[in-house]
């Protein structure tokens, strides 16, 4: 509700401004949009960049053993054991 009222208000005291000043004004949001926009297509670039030099660092790296997937399963049976009884921690 604070908004609407913070907008109304805004709108009346840009409604006393004079037509030139009213469009200054209008220039200067849509610049500060624009803008803004702009820095989130460069953020949004740059993770995406990083994301590419992360996947890239890890290909360096080369596999892992056991993988994620397999150490999973390793996890999943050690508790399964441990569950039936079949070891003890």
């Amino acid at each position: 509700m604070t908004a609407t009222s913070d907008y109304e208000q805004a709108l009346a005291i840009i409604r006393r401004l004079d037509r030139q000043s009213r469009a200054r004004l209008v220039a200067q949001v849509v610049q500060e949009l624009a803008d803004e926009r702009d820095m989130a297509l460069q953020r949004s670039h740059e993770a995406w960049t990083r994301l590419a030099e992360l996947r890239e660092e890890f290909r360096r790296l080369g596999p892992v053993s056991p993988s994620a997937g397999e150490q999973l399963d390793l996890d999943r049976q050690q508790r399964a054991d441990l569950l039936e009884g079949k070891i003890r921690e």
